[in-house]
């Protein structure tokens, strides 16, 4: 993750392209990103992949849907339960583009449900999160296809630990419950990149989880690439 931005600084010397103005929140019709992301958290920290595809389906409205997988590290749910949790996400929603003076300003809703596993003290089905996802995200070019993003997400969850769930130790459930069912808010600051139109990357830190929405989060580090057409 360190080498990152020597990578796109090297891509912008070698790029034959020349760099058009490229709005933040791409007006290409179709989209695909593929994102790396490190969710930083007390014991478990989580990392994850998440690919996604936009449609737009007018001139400032587009249609979106992701799909991740996240594996923890293990750590000690109880002092008798150590285990490691593999979650799997699956969100669609839709964004919505306003005027803003000097950049553009998105808002977007979605719908996600994450399903968890563990491993280790416990094997099998953990919890189940509907998520309702509220988002707003401002962006603007700083020129030299380099731009900036600032973001809010919202997660709204309904955890439910699954009723198997380490049977007959209710401390356990008591503490996955405890651990992630809190709906939570996550702020991000992008550094995106553009060596051409269809083509871009970005370097986000945000606070909190920005991936899973999961509660008591440090923060999260993702970065990624996304093409459109």
């Amino acid at each position: 993750m360190r080498h990152l931005l020597p990578i796109l600084l090297a891509s912008a010397a070698l790029s034959h392209a020349q760099t058009a103005s490229i709005k933040v929140t791409s007006p290409d019709h179709y989209s695909v990103s593929l994102d790396k992301f490190e969710v930083v958290r007390s014991g478990d920290d989580f990392d994850a992949l998440a690919l996604g595809a936009k449609v737009g389906v007018g001139d400032d409205l587009r249609l979106a849907l992701s799909y991740a997988g996240a594996s923890s590290d293990p750590f000690d749910l109880t002092g008798a339960t150590n285990v490691e949790v593999e979650a799997t996400r699956i969100s669609f929603g839709a964004e919505y583009d306003l005027a803003a003076a000097g950049g553009d300003f998105t808002l977007s809703l979605a719908y996600a449900r994450t399903s968890g596993e563990t491993e280790g003290g416990f094997v099998g089905d953990a919890f189940e999160n509907s998520q309702v996802v509220l988002g707003a995200r401002y962006g603007r070019e700083l020129g030299a296809g380099f731009s900036v993003a600032v973001s809010a997400h919202h997660f709204i969850n309904n955890l439910e630990v699954e009723s198997g769930f380490a049977p007959g130790d209710v401390p356990a459930a008591a503490a996955l419950l405890s651990r992630y069912e809190d709906s939570t808010t996550s702020l991000g600051l992008s550094l995106l990149y553009s060596p051409t139109r269809r083509l871009s990357f970005h370097l986000t830190y945000a606070t909190e989880d920005a991936l899973l929405g999961l509660a008591n989060a440090d923060n999260t580090i993702s970065f990624g690439v996304k093409a459109s057409f």
